[in-house]
């Protein structure tokens, strides 16, 4: 077990998910993201699709965008967290897989070659906290892809964070680290703000780092409107993994769609 007595001053860390790196795979090893994957061939396949490349923004450590590649896709990852981008990196060089990865903020990136593709998938749309930074971020987007190129991502419900993270704390003790996750969510302003606290084995005991992630929910005929405005065509909103539409009970939901022809 961990002795959390010895440990250094705090170390807050600005980026989210750039500590989270070196333990978000074993963390998050419950994730089917192979199924996903599948779900997202599922709907090129559903709008007539046939993209030679993909782009996957916010691609954490690679466990969308490594499966697209060994598929045959051309793909290139974006990421803010330069953490995330390391274990991207190791895990596609281990595989022996040729994928692009840019570290830049999903508002403001650049890329040399449009894709036919795009994803934004586990959530990561909601990390923009407002309309503002939500419409950037598909304008962005549409710049990226070619015409009639789809745009594929989720949000999560507000009935999801209420049920399952709202005042609710989660902690593990692994052998090289543990952390601990409280989360807070307020109607008033629909953020949901999460303390992830890691404390890393590390030579002379244990660095503790801090990471606050804060995200928005956003109401579908808000993500609609913006889309709109952004200039794509709205296509649907499916409940997650299914391509049936969503409804009250949706924990997440996945919307599709393209940038006109």
């Amino acid at each position: 077990m961990i002795d959390l007595r010895s440990q250094p001053a705090l170390d807050s860390e600005p980026i989210p998910y750039n500590r989270f790196a070196r333990a978000y795979d074993e963390i998050m090893n419950h994730v089917d993201y192979e199924g996903w994957v599948e779900y997202v061939l599922r709907l090129f396949e559903l709008y007539g699709a046939k993209p030679r490349r993909a782009l996957d923004i916010g691609c954490g450590t690679g466990e969308i965008a490594l499966p697209l590649a060994a598929r045959g896709y051309e793909v290139v990852g974006i990421d803010r967290a330069p953490g995330m981008l390391a274990e991207a990196r190791r895990k596609a060089n281990r595989a022996q897989l040729s994928i692009e990865w840019i570290q830049a903020d999903m508002r403001a990136f650049q890329i040399d070659e449009p894709c036919g593709a795009a994803l934004c998938l586990y959530d990561s749309i909601n990390y923009m906290l407002n309309r503002e930074e939500l419409l950037q971020t598909f304008l962005q987007t549409r710049e990226a892809l070619l015409p009639g190129g789809l745009f594929i991502f989720d949000i999560i419900s507000e009935k999801n964070i209420v049920a399952h993270f709202d005042r609710k704390t989660f902690s593990e003790n692994r052998p090289d680290y543990t952390f601990i996750w409280k989360n807070r969510y307020s109607k008033f302003d629909k953020m949901c703000r999460t303390e992830l606290t890691f404390f890393y084995r590390a030579e002379n005991g244990f660095e503790r780092y801090v990471e606050t992630h804060t995200q928005k929910i956003f109401e579908v005929k808000e993500v609609k409107q913006a889309l709109k405005e952004a200039g794509f065509q709205f296509l649907s909103a499916f409940n997650a993994w299914t391509t049936q539409k969503y409804d009250w009970r949706s924990d997440r939901i996945n919307i599709t769609a393209r940038k006109p022809f």
